[in-house]
């Protein structure tokens, strides 16, 4: 009778602890996948997990997904692809719609009417009177001192005016 007991205590013991290592390694997380815009949830977005079969979000926008990964990616006709590690990943992911994307834009050359347009305001001043409020002649401006944004401005402004100065210096090799 007691060997009897022995051996359940055995089994049910080796039971709870194949349960145990069972649930650590399916162990799970459950992600929200939301519209960036309208905060609201997004079903049917195709989550691939490493290089594991593609899971899909429900009505609620919700995917159980593992603890442990390397990389997941999100993709949805009508939002951005995303691919981010598991580090970057919290518990919900925004999806941003592609209606707001802009498409890609290359620039080429600068048209030389705009090129001389763009040095006439510099060289007349047109374009200082944008980063720099006007100022009496005895004005003292507290704040100015802690303005690092102003001070960036301003040296960029300057930066600009040198470098369309040495454009227009330059011989056109176009001609």
């Amino acid at each position: 009778m007691m060997n009897h007991r022995v051996e359940k205590l055995k089994k049910t013991t080796l039971l709870l602890l194949f349960c145990a290592i069972f649930t650590e390694i399916q162990a799970q997380r459950r992600l929200v996948v939301i519209d960036m815009d309208t905060n609201l949830p997004v079903r049917d977005v195709s989550v691939r997990i490493d290089s594991q079969k593609v899971k899909q979000t429900d009505y609620l926008g919700r995917i159980d997904i593992p603890i442990a990964f390397d990389s997941i990616a999100f993709s949805h006709m009508r939002y951005e692809y995303e691919r981010i590690t598991m580090a970057e990943l919290g518990d919900t992911m925004f999806l941003l719609p592609k209606e707001h994307m802009l498409p890609e834009v290359k620039v080429t050359e600068l048209n030389p009417q705009t090129k001389a347009t763009i040095a006439g305001w510099v060289m007349s001043g047109a374009m200082e009177g944008a980063a720099l409020a006007p100022r009496g002649v005895a004005s003292f401006d507290f704040f100015e001192i802690f303005d690092r944004r102003g001070r960036r401005d301003r040296k960029h402004l300057e930066r600009a005016k040198k470098i369309l100065k040495e454009w227009d210096e330059k011989p056109d090799e176009t001609k």
